[in-house]
């Protein structure tokens, strides 16, 4: 298996929508069963993936098939500030647990040295076992686990 990472392209846009809506869906399903936040599809930094250099998309593919999606931003979610932020991440549902995410994370923190952030929602506990051992496996420095409200935001830098 060997897992990469490819940047989207405008073209691309549409394939991202259908697997973006999905996954915001199911994660709504954890943290906003309620709908209290509204619709989950409606996010309102979709377009600015393909608008904003600090903003890149990235298809992750595994042996050329895509497997899934990685965002990543310049917001910082602990407020401190940081060079590269994981904003989204998901591997397609028939596609998880073959280790797909982890070399997909490994990937992503080999593209650029610096400050790194991502946060996690307590209301995904998949998700809080994969980040811990993802950035573990990355060798971060000054690695960081801030807890705010119903999110645990980890804060490290690579490269």
């Amino acid at each position: 298996m060997t897992v990469t990472l490819r940047p989207m392209s405008l073209g691309d846009k549409p394939a991202l929508r259908t697997m973006f809506d999905a996954y915001l869906i199911e994660l709504a399903a954890m943290v906003d069963p309620r709908r209290l936040q509204g619709d989950p599809a409606a996010y309102g930094y979709f377009d600015a993936y393909w608008q904003e250099a600090a903003r890149r998309p990235f298809w992750i593919l595994d042996d050329r098939a895509r497997a899934g999606f990685l965002l990543i931003n310049t917001h910082s979610p602990s407020g401190l500030g940081c060079d590269h932020a994981i904003a989204e991440f998901c591997i397609a549902p028939d596609r998880r647990r073959a280790g797909l995410g982890m070399a997909a994370a490994k990937a992503a923190f080999g593209l650029a040295a610096g400050w790194w952030e991502l946060q996690v929602y307590r209301a995904n506990p998949a998700g809080l076992a994969f980040w811990p051992r993802a950035i573990a496996q990355a060798k971060p420095g000054d690695w960081e686990i801030l807890e705010q409200g119903d999110r645990v935001i980890h804060r490290f830098r690579c490269g």
